[in-house]
């Protein structure tokens, strides 16, 4: 098996936020971010997607993994910058999950203070990373026009990620 790709069928289901929306203008989303991170213990904090991970390293959030494929709204943006230590380099189609993103996504998270950058699209990229991270980590990913999904990896969301992507087509 090369890839999974997203069948029809469960696009509605990802379009549901996968965590708690954190509602409202970028400022607002940082306020409430600061908050978990001051009243949990979070082992990772790792952001998908090129608004999100700007916005993060932008307000001097820790990432230790940002996921990014250099478009915004899909349309193409300036290249991702930080002061990260690590860059990986993938191709992930649209409507994908490649095992070799996946594999780069595992090892990423191993690195600290990581960047994979993707040629393609980054969202399916979401499920590995919660999948992957560590037992209280933050997946934090963009919510078009809403706000930020921070989704806290523990047993339950990682199960509910496995019967997703259980349902996924293998090719």
């Amino acid at each position: 098996m090369r890839r999974l790709r997203l069948p029809e069928t469960l696009r509605a289901r990802l379009k549901t936020p996968l965590g708690e929306l954190i509602q409202g203008p970028p400022e607002n989303s940082i306020t409430r971010l600061k908050q978990i991170l001051k009243s949990e213990k979070i082992s990772k904090i790792i952001c998908v997607g090129d608004f999100v991970s700007r916005l993060l390293v932008e307000s001097s959030v820790p990432v230790d993994l940002a996921i990014v494929d250099n478009k915004m709204m899909r349309e193409d943006a300036e290249a991702f910058q930080s002061d990260c230590e690590y860059v990986f380099r993938v191709v992930n189609p649209a409507g994908t999950l490649e095992m070799a993103a996946w594999a780069a996504v595992g090892e990423a998270l191993e690195k600290p203070r990581s960047v994979l950058v993707v040629d393609g699209e980054e969202d399916l990229l979401a499920l590995a990373a919660i999948a992957l991270a560590p037992q209280n980590s933050l997946v934090l990913y963009g919510q078009p026009r809403e706000g930020m999904i921070a989704v806290r990896t523990d047993e339950t969301k990682k199960l509910e990620i496995e019967s997703i992507i259980a349902q996924m087509i293998r090719e």
